[in-house]
């Protein structure tokens, strides 16, 4: 590697989950590092997410695993941390079909041990584990604070050639999700819109509880420390931000199926945020542009992936002359 690079500050594009954890995580190895981004954490997808952590692909794949169990293990260890949003929280998933255990869970029991639970009607199979859980509006400013605490710079700025960024920054990493699809000329880039609902929490309840079986109708119950978030919708290539009445309701009907101790939900607001969907992430080095790594394409996987997405850009550019 060219030990001129990382003398100088490191660019990330975006500053959602993945743009901020990356960000970090170049600082934790010595590298300065600037967020440039058109909009605040606040306004990124990042900020709607339910954020639990939870593979969703549905086949073993082993770079996805390992990247989720580097997230798994720091998610835990910032759930100990005042102020971070993170805590965990024991999640049950629900299988239609009898399974021995959930693949995902299989590649974690050296970390965290699962259990078989009661199977309620129509479900084959489930288990519990705990796992760690973001209330996002707390996290993102969470590592916006720890992320300036350490100097790092956040700039607003509309980027629109990653190439041009390059020349002002020893690395640019582009973590701007489905922006990707525009500065990167990726086709393979779409959008997966996504609602949620963000309701009031009834008394005494507190976990969370999945039923992924059906891809285009992700059914997830998310307790938090004040609300509660039910999901949730996948609708490919649709850009409204308007969600009809009768969707509500199906996500509410979905959501007291699964978890009957819902009540009645009080709706406090309802939540539209796209997924950058892509095939698979990528998380390379640009053939083209010196300089420049890609880290995007995590669809609805942006919080579980992301430490551990973020530990490889930090092994692809290396740390700092001196560090």
């Amino acid at each position: 590697m060219d030990a001129s690079r990382g003398r100088t500050p490191v660019t990330v594009v975006g500053s959602g989950v993945s743009g901020l954890t990356t960000a970090i995580a170049l600082q934790d190895e010595g590298h300065p590092v600037t967020v440039t981004s058109a909009e605040p954490p606040s306004y990124t997808t990042s900020s709607v997410a339910a954020a639990i952590w939870h593979p969703f692909f549905q086949a073993p794949d082993a770079t996805y695993i390992r990247r989720a169990a580097a997230t798994y293990q720091r998610l835990c260890g910032l759930a100990g941390e005042p102020g971070s949003g993170v805590r965990r929280r024991t999640l049950t998933e629900y299988f239609r079909t009898g399974v021995a255990a959930p693949w995902w869970m299989a590649a974690m029991a050296d970390r965290e041990p699962f259990e078989a639970r009661d199977v309620p009607a129509g479900y084959a199979s489930s288990y519990a584990m705990a796992v760690p859980v973001a209330d996002t509006s707390r996290y993102l400013r969470f590592l916006v604070e720890l992320f300036g605490s350490r100097g790092g710079q956040l700039r607003r700025s509309v980027v629109t050639d990653l190439r041009h960024e390059t020349t002002t920054a020893s690395w640019v990493v582009n973590c701007t999700g489905f922006g990707a699809a525009r500065l990167a000329g990726d086709p393979g880039m779409s959008l997966v819109r996504g609602v949620v609902l963000r309701c009031a929490k009834p008394p005494g309840l507190d976990g969370c509880w999945i039923d992924d079986s059906d891809p285009a109708l992700p059914t997830y119950v998310v307790a938090r420390e004040s609300d509660v978030i039910l999901g949730g919708t996948a609708d490919p290539g649709l850009v409204s931000t308007l969600v009809p009445a009768d969707a509500v309701t199906d996500i509410v009907r979905r959501c007291t199926t699964l978890v009957p101790a819902l009540g009645e939900p009080q709706v406090l607001d309802v939540r539209v945020g796209f997924r950058p969907a892509r095939v698979d992430v990528r998380l390379e080095r640009d053939a083209d542009v010196p300089g420049l790594v890609h880290n995007y394409g995590h669809g609805g996987s942006g919080f579980t992936l992301s430490w551990g997405c973020a530990a490889d850009v930090v092994e692809l550019i290396g740390r700092p002359a001196g560090a």
